[in-house]
């Protein structure tokens, strides 16, 4: 890819993949992010500051157990506990815990505003997507069908990516919102969803268990790809980063395997 890789990997641990090789930095994790040249990774009801560049740890913070997504705004590092149903906001420089709020039921993903300020939620199994801003004060919660899996800001409005029960099956959904609350059905397929993910161009991707397909700012599907069940989505410098389960992390649209191991929970490039 040519360029350093952050891996979380719940068997091997966090791994670095830089110009020495791949070096074990810490503990298994479950999520990571990147602000202001440190990398922090949850795992284990625990947060690990990492120099960006360099590996070494800086600090840490408890947190609640079962982190699934975390996200920044500038200095602040937003964690996401599908256990405790809740986001906890505390300090990039220190790990000081900052605050804390309630964040759905199960809830299975948050990402930040490409302008800062702002906070989106999927809520998993409440139904619900929930804006909030850096201080952590909810805004508005969006209604929406079924489990709601992934949540991004997309264009001039929001995604949402939903389990949709119909019959014995779920059928994912991908919704765009608009935030006055307008909810217009974009796509669906009959597949279990798993992740959603903003790209820099303005568009999404939405990940379910046999296949991602990538949409333009314009709303409309503009690739698809097989893959068995995609994990996690980010996007990286030119291209994106796919965790799948049992496989590893892979650079797209090539699908160049770029990580090999059977628990790759998260990827971030430097």
């Amino acid at each position: 890819m040519g360029m350093s890789l952050w891996v979380a990997d719940g068997d091997q641990g966090l791994m670095l993949l830089d110009g020495n090789g791949c070096r074990h930095i810490g503990p298994p994790g479950e999520a990571l992010c990147r602000t202001c040249g440190r990398i922090w990774c949850a795992g284990a009801g625990q947060g690990r500051c990492y120099a960006e560049t360099a590996g070494e740890y800086l600090c840490g913070t408890a947190l609640p157990k079962d982190i699934c997504a975390m996200a920044a705004i500038e200095n602040q590092v937003y964690a996401l506990s599908a256990d405790a149903d809740s986001v906890t906001a505390f300090s990039a420089d220190t790990g000081e815990i900052l605050c804390c709020a309630p964040a759905g039921t199960y809830p299975r993903d948050i990402c930040a505003h490409p302008g800062g300020r702002l906070l989106l939620a999927a809520g998993g199994a409440s139904g619900e997507m929930l804006l909030l801003n850096a201080a952590l004060q909810n805004l508005r919660n969006y209604r929406l069908p079924g489990m709601v899996c992934g949540a991004c800001f997309w264009g001039r409005g929001m995604a949402a990516l939903c389990a949709v029960e119909r019959g014995e099956t779920l059928v994912a959904r991908l919704y765009a919102v608009s935030f006055r609350g307008v909810a217009e059905e974009v796509f669906s397929l009959p597949m279990t969803p798993n992740c959603l993910c903003a790209l820099p161009d303005g568009g999404c991707v939405m990940g379910c268990c046999g296949e991602i397909v990538r949409f333009g700012e314009n709303k409309k599907a503009a690739h698809r790809q097989p893959f068995s069940c995609p994990l996690r989505l980010r996007a990286a410098r030119g291209s994106m980063l796919l965790c799948e389960a049992g496989e590893g992390v892979f650079s797209l649209p090539s699908r160049r395997r770029v990580y090999q191991g059977p628990n790759a929970q998260d990827a971030l490039p430097v």
